[in-house]
């Protein structure tokens, strides 16, 4: 088992366990101070903790995103551990489909946790990446929410509200700018300027224009109307319409081309809107 690693599964729990070491006649006796933290699936010793410490398993942590990620606000981006599993992370950023012009959304909400007494438990906005040790420690001294590993800190970190206003605040700024689009007509005209801003091509160029269209007047609750209506096109085509298999228009809506082309979306159809 690697000592540090990125993986998606952090579906593994730690224990406390008793330590004990031999006195001077050769007999085993418990030690009343500490105990060893042991990673379960592998049963590897991480390390040791005093015995007032209170574990916090990965479940626990990722609940605080899960929530928000089973709803498609939040897209899991990095996770993993270090120490073979005596420090892990999560960072997850706000969906593409919510990203806005003009407000810096590259940062991650960002859990951090010690299994071993060597971090608190974190939880805030950050941007760093976590690839390395090093990461991990700026990403850790730049968030202000840690929770120490005393007693009731499992209930403490179910009171922090850091996750919901980094989402939070994320939607207040999107439905802003839905609200100027949805509320600026579209014409025709307009539309296929949109279209051309967007996909940067002219439109007698673009293969799936007619489908682009019809989506425009006739997709799920478009009207062929606003900017807004123009919008949705846009992203209805990269979620519904641009490949064949599920997989491919899941991968190029939220990752790939596609991911770029619903954030240009969003910049044109505002741009357009406050001329």
């Amino acid at each position: 088992m690697p000592a540090f690693a990125i993986t998606n599964d952090l579906n593994w729990t730690v224990s406390p366990r008793p330590t004990a070491s031999l006195n001077s006649q050769g007999v085993w006796v418990a030690d009343p101070d500490r105990k060893a933290i042991h990673r379960d699936d592998t049963d590897e010793r991480l390390g040791y903790v005093s015995t007032e410490y209170e574990v916090v398993q990965n479940a626990q942590l990722l609940g605080m995103i899960n929530p928000m990620v089973e709803e498609g606000l939040l897209v899991v981006e990095n996770m993993g551990y270090l120490a073979h599993g005596a420090k892990v992370f999560a960072q997850a950023k706000i969906n593409q489909e919510f990203r806005v012009i003009g407000e810096d959304y590259n940062a991650y909400i960002t859990l951090l946790n010690g299994h071993t007494g060597n971090a608190s438990v974190a939880i805030g906005p950050v941007a760093t990446r976590v690839i390395c040790g090093n990461t991990f420690s700026m990403a850790y001294s730049n968030i202000g929410e840690k929770f120490r590993h005393s007693s009731g800190v499992n209930e403490r970190i179910l009171e922090s509200t850091a996750v919901l206003d980094f989402v939070n605040s994320a939607m207040k700024m999107y439905s802003k700018r839905v609200e100027v689009i949805a509320s600026a007509t579209c014409t025709s005209t307009q539309f296929r300027a949109f279209l051309e801003a967007t996909y940067k091509k002219d439109a007698d160029k673009m293969r799936n224009v007619n489908v682009l269209n019809d989506l425009f007047y006739n997709g799920a609750g478009n009207e062929g109307r606003t900017f807004y209506d123009a919008m949705n096109a846009v992203t209805d085509f990269s979620s519904n319409h641009s490949r064949k298999s599920e997989a491919g228009r899941f991968g190029y809506a939220n990752f790939g081309q596609g991911a770029t082309i619903n954030q240009r979306a969003m910049e044109v159809a505002l741009e357009m809107a406050t001329v």
